[in-house]
């Protein structure tokens, strides 16, 4: 699997819509035992997701639970071959991290699989789990990326008890210092939450142009129509790959005279904007 930067949630109740979901091309499908299974039917849930997995030919990802009561559990259940990372919600302590890696760890060497095999995504919820997402990212080798928690309503929003609105403000230094603490912890890549009003594409499409814009690779979503809008709004127009390949095209072959820096349409170009045209254009040539 290449990393999962398009990803959809189907809930752990209605396993029949995975294949509805694999139609819609997401890099992954979340399947979800949190907050769409109901608390009378978390075991059993977890139970069925299980045999599914089990008999799966290819890999998924996990939201478990993140309570004492179901936690170890999920975590022992959904460690297996096709489960490619698990996501942990309302992540705050870094010391539980290490817990969780030493479960899965113990799972891995129970399912014969290579010990850090399976990934771990903080989901970042909480005003706790923002101040501390940086500690979060560096606790295990097993954190591959970090999730925030950016839906209307979600369980960030009720901590700050902050408004909600399409051009971002009130989230703004949540979303903007878990994709700082993300990348100085030099994760491959970070991903946006949720959002919630599927119904509306222009306020999906917008918000996911004001994350793009912010520096997220990514996101998840909570509905198949959403993930061709988002693909375009992450993926880059073809005129910033046109721009960034002359860049580079240019600055190599000054570089090759003997010079440096050079001028590209009136901007100054140096070593620091090849190297951001390079980092930019690597994975799509």
């Amino acid at each position: 699997m290449n990393y999962p930067l398009i990803t959809l949630y189907v809930p752990g109740t209605r396993p029949e819509l995975i294949d509805k979901a694999l139609r819609a091309s997401a890099d992954a499908i979340i399947i979800d035992l949190e907050d769409t299974v109901p608390v009378n039917l978390k075991n059993q849930v977890r139970d069925n997701i299980h045999e599914i997995l089990s008999n799966a030919n290819q890999k998924f990802l996990v939201r478990i639970n993140n309570e004492p009561n179901h936690l170890e559990e999920d975590l022992e259940k959904m460690v297996s071959k096709n489960v490619y990372a698990i996501l942990l919600p309302k992540a705050e302590n870094p010391n539980q991290i290490h817990q969780i890696d030493a479960i899965m760890t113990e799972a891995e060497r129970n399912h014969n699989l290579p010990v850090n095999s399976v990934k771990i995504i903080p989901m970042i919820e909480t005003a706790l789990g923002v101040i501390r997402c940086f500690e979060l990212a560096i606790a295990s080798q097993r954190v591959e990326t970090i999730t925030f928690g950016s839906a209307e309503d979600g369980d960030l929003q009720g901590d700050l008890k902050c408004a909600w609105s399409l051009d971002g403000t009130e989230l703004l230094y949540a979303r903007s210092k878990v994709l700082l603490d993300s990348r100085a912890a030099r994760l491959p890549y970070v991903l946006d939450g949720a959002f919630s009003d599927i119904k509306n594409d222009r306020a999906l499409l917008a918000d996911c142009e004001l994350s793009k814009r912010l520096g997220y690779d990514g996101r998840t979503l909570v509905h198949p129509q959403q993930v061709p809008i988002a693909r375009k709004a992450y993926s880059p127009s073809d005129d910033e790959l046109d721009y960034y390949r002359k860049l580079i095209g240019a600055f190599e072959a000054a570089e090759n005279s003997g010079s440096a820096s050079i001028s590209l349409g009136g901007k100054l170009v140096d070593y620091a904007m090849y190297k951001k045209a390079k980092s930019f254009i690597d994975p799509y040539d």
